[in-house]
């Protein structure tokens, strides 16, 4: 509302009378409650008595208003501008406070929060600000102007319906949410109410204004993303990061300055030399220890990675200081380069690979070896990333170009995957940096917090939050390069390390004498002679291999050494003397980009400033030294002000590297904007650019290791040395020293192995079918290597979960050893399985029938049930089959209407029906309701239970943990699963042998049905489904019964219930059923692919019959697509009797593990000739798959009627064929690529990617068909 002369109205007397007559009316308004902050708020950093003008809370809240009696004094306390609605009035900058000489008079700055201005005297009010910004006010001089606004908002909110005002509450609500509901239509109320406003209404001119910039907030304003391919990768050299901005942050631009100094500088500065020597020589102070360590263990490896950090963000150009000859963005440029001429001298520019061993930064050959060592490690990543794009080839993203094709589209394959490979390798480089690097830093390693400090964590927009910016971009500062300058934390290793490089090129000079212009000279001449192929260049007197690489046990030498290496301590006099001319240079840059003071710096990152040199230290001698320099706190240099400044304490958690207080909030803060404002780590961050598979193999989780994600770089690039669980590879910032009291104090120090990491023996391979079956036979010579694992899964009893030092004790079941006490736990299962109650031989006592019949029913209910719950029809209304639905034509010729169903034959067919039957015989509790075994519209929750696909992944996790734990850098995760599942698994056992179970949990559902009934017929129909699904699910003569004959004959044998439930049925349960559906997933994979669905109408005919020579037939073909798909491979440790007493090359040394690579040994055409074909008349013994001798699958035969009899379900589904978007196309044989499940090549034989093509594992994740009724 403009504001009217107030030459134009009455006189007092009326004027007087106009206030009488509004009265309160708006006295309340004028004196709304409300408060803020006098001035910029500052935050302090140290416990300091506050100083100088403060004021009372009392002044901060406005008092009640006094009478009024002039006209002249009423307009002296309005605002300036009447509001149309009742809401706080705008006030610039200069009215709140005093105008800062650095703002242009002439732009006044408008604030963002509420502020009082202290009161003028006891009676006065406090001026009003606001956070919505408008042009300056005028002066408000007219009272019916005033009269007239307010009456106009009591005439709009006559409008307000009910309605209306609900509308207004979801509003409030949505934008307190940060979330609408659009199924209340909110969007049409809002438009409703908005129209039903008069045209003159100032609230419904308000609310519009309000929806207006509400739709204008939803899209961000210009994106910040692009579909332009140019913009698709990193450029070389930090480019087009900011796809509006292209030049921001790119290699080669000059360093940004955040803080303005404004302190006249003194004319004469102190000597930088004589700076260091008495402020940061280590050793400096008289009768002092000459090296300070890191008061909380961290180690030099965590500095090093802090070397990578700072060499990719820092390149001062020597031609140009102003200048960074890198970008501002952490995109591991010392590995890659800072441009394109650097990046193409590290690649191969073949299949997107690196050069191995190799990294693209000279400089960093100058550093010692440990980091070199860490770019090493993220070069072996991004080799092995390319590797499995290539194979797992998301959705023909990466399809290589055939032999003849131009050499363009070979450029674009390997482009593509050398790019895409970087994305990831940078994903699991900030990871690293977020989830180890700053959460050691901040001493947070030493909780079970899950919390960090990750600046992409999720906003939503909310009323009282506004997301910071994303992928906006970023330019380093100059202060940062200062800040970066940790030479403190050199250990009492590296600086001998420097002092030797020193001396090897200084020759015949003392390294400490070095001038700077001779270190300027020795270091450019350094760089100038180092080969421009870094595969050419020599790292830590090391010599390549044949293949290009560096041997493995060097460099986890180096690795291993640096972990153990105790790293400086921050603050005064720890630099070590060999750094004094780096130090001076520092210095002497610092003023030639003329900084900033450091009281200067911290007032500008909002820290309070110092006021006494003992501020900046309290050590009595430095800072005698510092007013010695300087005189004055306020003229201490930026640097080396935060080099010698005080360092903080250890903190739980919060504080763990001990910095100077400056910089410890500062490389937070610029740690934030690192990450938050890379397009690259936020919002192009995506599954789209890295691919699912990429996504999710550099993803963090917080129940490994709280978050921390370096043992994936540290395990891939050495698996032969590390063990799975090695603390060497899980915290390597810390010191193993350290660490085992942080994990002790955690309760976690049993998880870890504690030894130095070494080389693993190698590993033969057996591939014969006899020499295996020699193998398998031979008990006395060649052991079982499944104890240990086993151990993982049996610990979690309550008798051994307590223990928190030294490996689980393997407990005594059949396959964990080769001893007596293992032939009785044999025994045990084999009694406890097949000794039925009385009355369970008989096959035609239908009440009571023997175990096969009652295994081959079950399969048959089952199955079926599960095919008609998870099959959907296929709209296909023109699709016509042939009548007899054989594939011959119909006698008449004629054809009837088909219908087409899919189902996915693996994860709703044979997972579900292989753990139906786990819940059936160990009585584990099935979680009944939508989607589950009982089709109605409410779910039950039992406590202890399960879905389907729950009790599946725990029994699958059980299984992957004992026999398929292969991949080192995983292992420590399935173990870490594993002990979850089996602590929950082990669990329920222990309650289920007294009660419970599937008739328990169907019984609670048939009281959740009487509960819901709201007639007889409705509870009557919900009784017979209850009992049908309980009839189907039973599996007479097990369940309880077998689990209290395990307890029964466990109890002769000398154990208690405790043991029996966790040492032998839990590790029984976890070994029968993802290897069921694993093999038959295989064995209809191989007949519904080109290789084997030639045999598809034969199978559809013998499906269909009923006699002994079909289920014989059916075996047979069962067993031999199992020999031909089956990824089955084990291992033996020989562990002779006796010493042989002939020996020969090929006789391994005792405690040789060695690999029985079965698949390998089933296409053996000495055992199968004619390899390569299914034949129907192999000798059913040959088959190794379940093993063979004294440790054959006990369950072997169970296992084999429950498979083939849904084999023969499935192989009898009418025209059965691959659903057309089951392509895959990743399998490779002679015979080219072949359709089916998606698969990749690993050191251990096939793995199985999931239908996101994401995750990796040894079963198989989905496979969808298609058949006709």
């Amino acid at each position: 509302m403009e504001g009217v002369n107030a030459g134009n109205r009455g006189d007092d007397k009326k004027f007087v009378k106009e206030k009488n007559k509004l009265g309160s009316k708006y006295r309340n308004y004028f004196t709304g409650k409300f408060q803020g902050k006098s001035r910029k708020g500052e935050r302090s950093d140290q416990k300091r008595p506050q100083k100088g003008n403060t004021r009372s809370n009392s002044e901060l809240i406005p008092t009640p208003a006094p009478a009024l009696e002039s006209r002249s004094e009423l307009l002296s306390e309005l605002p300036s501008e009447l509001p149309s609605e009742p809401t706080l009035v705008p006030t610039s900058q200069s009215q709140a406070r005093p105008q800062s000489h650095s703002q242009p008079q002439s732009q006044p700055k408008t604030i963002t929060t509420v502020t009082v201005m202290p009161p003028k005297s006891s009676t006065s009010q406090p001026r009003w600000t606001s956070d919505i910004p408008k042009a300056t006010p005028t002066v408000v001089s007219d009272i019916e102007s005033a009269t007239h606004s307010i009456h106009s908002i009591f005439h709009d909110l006559k409008t307000i319906t009910p309605e209306d005002a609900n509308t207004l509450l979801q509003l409030f609500s949505s934008q307190i949410k940060g979330v609408q509901n659009d199924n209340t239509l909110l969007l049409e109320k809002t438009v409703k109410l908005l129209a039903s406003q008069p045209e003159d209404s100032q609230i419904g001119k308000s609310l519009t204004a309000s929806f207006v910039n509400t739709l204008w907030d939803t899209l961000p304003h210009p994106p910040v993303r692009s579909l332009d391919k140019k913009f698709m990768y990193r450029d070389a050299d930090g480019g087009n990061n900011n796809i509006l901005m292209p030049d921001l942050g790119k290699a080669g631009t000059a360093y940004a300055k955040s803080v303005k100094p404004e302190r006249m500088r003194k004319k004469n500065l102190p000597d930088p030399g004589e700076l260091f020597d008495g402020l940061m020589r280590r050793g400096g102070l008289d009768g002092e220890e000459a090296f300070k360590g890191s008061p909380t263990g961290i180690s030099s490896q965590l500095f090093y990675l802090a070397t990578i950090i700072i060499h990719d963000l820092f390149l001062t150009d020597h031609e140009d200081m102003t200048k960074s000859k890198t970008s501002s963005y952490l995109d591991l440029a010392p590995l890659y380069g800072c441009n394109q001429e650097e990046q193409n001298a590290v690649r191969t520019f073949e299949d997107g690979k690196l050069k191995p061993d190799c990294f693209s930064s000279k400089r960093i050959l100058g550093f010692p070896p440990g980091v070199g060592v860490f770019l090493i490690m993220f070069n072996r990543f991004h080799n092995h990333v390319v590797g499995m794009l290539a194979q797992i080839n998301d959705n023909g993203r990466f399809t290589k170009p055939k032999a003849e094709a131009a050499k363009s589209a070979f450029d674009k394959y390997d482009n593509d995957l050398f790019q895409t490979g970087r994305l990831i390798t940078c994903g699991l480089y900030v990871n690293i940096v977020l989830k180890d690097y700053v959460r050691t830093i901040l001493n947070l390693n030493r909780t079970t917090s899950k919390w960090d400090l990750d600046p992409r964590v999720s906003e939503t927009e909310t009323l009282f939050n506004k997301p910071a910016a994303e992928g906006v971009g970023n330019q380093v500062t100059a202060e940062f390069n200062l800040i970066y300058r940790w030479h403190s934390a050199i250990s009492q290793r590296d600086e001998k390390w420097t002092n030797a490089e020193y001396a090897r090129l200084f020759a015949n000079k003392n390294p400490a004498d070095v001038t700077l212009p001779e270190l300027l000279r020795g270091l450019h001449s350094m760089e100038a002679e180092l080969p421009t192929d870094p595969s050419q260049r020599s790292f830590a007197d090391l010599n390549r291999l044949s293949n290009g690489s560096y041997d493995d046990e060097s460099l986890v030498s180096i690795f291993s050494s640096s972990v153990e290496d105790l790293s400086g301590a921050f603050g005064a006099t720890n630099v070590p003397p060999i750094m004094r001319s780096i130090e001076i240079l520092s210095i002497l840059q610092s003023r030639s980009w003329n900084m900033c003071t450091l009281n200067e710096f911290r007032s500008f990152v909002g820290l309070s400033r110092h006021t006494s040199f003992a501020d900046i230290n309290p050590d009595p001698v430095i800072a005698k030294r510092l007013k010695e320099f300087y005189g004055s706190p306020d003229d201490v240099e930026f640097y080396p002000g935060v080099v010698v400044e005080k360092i903080k304490p250890p903190v739980v958690p919060g504080s763990g590297l001990c910095t100077g207080y400056s910089i410890s909030y500062s490389i937070l803060s610029d740690a934030v904007g690192l990450v938050r404002g890379d397009r690259f780590y936020t919002t192009d961050y995506t599954p789209e650019s890295l691919t699912n598979w990429g996504y999710n193999e550099v993803q963090f989780d917080t129940n490994i290791d709280d978050g921390a994600v370096l043992y994936k770089l540290v395990l891939r690039a050495f698996p032969n040395h590390f063990q799975g669980n090695s603390i060497y590879a899980h915290f390597p910032f810390v010191t193993p020293e350290t660490n085992r009291e942080i994990q002790k104090d955690l309760g976690r120090e049993n998880l870890y192995s504690w030894d130095k990491p070494k080389k693993k023996a190698d590993l033969p391979k057996v591939e014969g079918w006899e020499e295996c079956k020699k193998i398998l036979d031979d008990k006395a010579n060649w052991k079982v290597t499944w104890g240990a694992p086993i151990a993982v899964l049996t610990s979690q009893s309550p008798s051994d979960s307590t223990k928190t030092t030294g490996p689980p004790k393997i407990p005594p079941f059949c396959l964990a050893g080769d001893e007596s006490i293992n032939t009785t736990s044999r025994s045990l299962i084999i009694s406890s399985f097949h000794d039925l109650p009385t009355g369970h031989g008989n096959k035609n006592d239908k009440e009571h029938p023997d175990w096969q019949s009652s295994i081959a029913q079950f399969y048959t209910d089952n199955t079926a049930d599960l095919l008609d719950k998870h099959k959907v029809l296929i709209p296909n209304p023109n699709a016509y089959s042939n009548a007899n639905g054989n594939g011959s034509a119909a006698r008449n010729g004629a054809v009837a209407p088909r219908k087409t169903y899919r189902v996915d034959v693996v994860s709703d067919i044979c997972n579900r029906v292989f753990t139906r039957f786990a819940a059936g015989v160990f009585d584990f509790p099935l979680k009944l309701g939508m989607g589950n075994t009982v089709d109605v519209n409410v779910t039950t929750d039992v406590e202890d239970g399960y879905t389907e696909e729950e009790l599946y992944m725990a029994l699958s996790t059980g299984f992957i943990c004992i026999f398929n734990n292969f991949d080192v850098t995983k292992s420590f995760v399935v173990n870490q699963e594993a002990r979850a599942v089996a602590k929950r698994l082990g669990d329920i056992l222990m309650e289920h042998t007294n009660g419970g179970g599937i008739g328990g949990v169907v019984e609670g559902l048939k009281d959740r049905f009487h509960s819901l009934a709201h007639d007889d017929e409705t509870e009557r129909l919900a009784e017979e489904k209850v009992e049908k699904e309980k009839a189907r699910l039973a599996l007479k003569g097990y369940g309880k019964s077998m689990l209290q004959r395990f307890v029964d004959k466990g109890k002769k044998a000398g154990w208690g219930v405790e043991r029996v439930v966790w040492e032998q049925i839990l590790p029984t349960s976890a070994a029968m059923t993802a290897n069921q559906s694993q093999l038959l997933s295989q064995v209809l994979d191989y007949y519904l692919s080109d290789s084997g669905s030639s045999h598809l109408p034969k199978l559809y005919t013998i499906a269909h019959e009923t006699s002994k020579e079909s289920d014989d037939l059916l075996l047979h073909y069962f067993l031999e697509a199992a020999r031909l798909r089956g990824t089955v491979a084990l291992f033996r440790l020989y562990s002779p009797s006796q010493a042989p007493s002939q020996s020969t090359s090929s006789t391994p040394a005792p405690g040789t593990v060695v690999l029985l690579n079965l698949p390998l040994a089933h296409h053996d055409p000495v055992a199968f000739p004619n390899p390569e074909s299914v034949v129907l008349d192999r000798n059913l013994d040959s088959y190794l798959m379940f093993g063979h001798g004294p440790h054959e699958c006990l369950g072997r035969n169970i296992a084999l009627a429950g498979m083939v009899r849904v084999f023969r379900i499935i192989v009898g589904l009418k025209n059965l064929r691959l659903d057309a978007g089951s392509s895959g196309y990743s399998r490779k044989s002679t015979a080219g690529e072949s359709r089916g499940m998606k698969t990749v090549e690993t050191e251990f034989g096939m793995a199985y990617l999931d239908d996101e093509l994401a995750t990796l594992g040894p079963f198989p994740k989905g496979l969808r068909v298609c058949w006709d009724e």
